[in-house]
């Protein structure tokens, strides 16, 4: 549960952050988007899914798998910019 919460707010908190850095701006709305709709999901599901008398909890392999359909791509998005970043300040100038 921590990693999750932590998760989250390395996704929303820095948003603001990335939006300055020239090299980060173009996923910046991205990483705030996918951060907004896996807070949203997993309120959704606590609240929705988890407990045996909710209404969507038949529904509960197809949310998680949801779930992770917005976060593992943006995980991967911020590794793949964070590679080429690395590999850009490397470069001899």
């Amino acid at each position: 549960m921590l990693f999750i919460v932590l998760f989250l707010i390395m996704l929303i908190a820095p948003t603001t952050l990335t939006a300055v850095g020239t090299r980060w701006r173009s996923v910046a709305t991205y990483t705030l988007a996918s951060g907004i709709a896996i807070v949203v999901l997993f309120v959704a599901t606590f609240a929705l899914v988890i407990p045996s008398d909710a209404p969507l909890h038949s529904w509960g392999g197809s949310v998680q798998r949801v779930t992770i359909a917005v976060w593992f791509p943006c995980t991967i998005v911020l590794a793949l910019r964070l590679l080429r970043v690395v590999r850009a300040s490397e470069a001899p100038r």
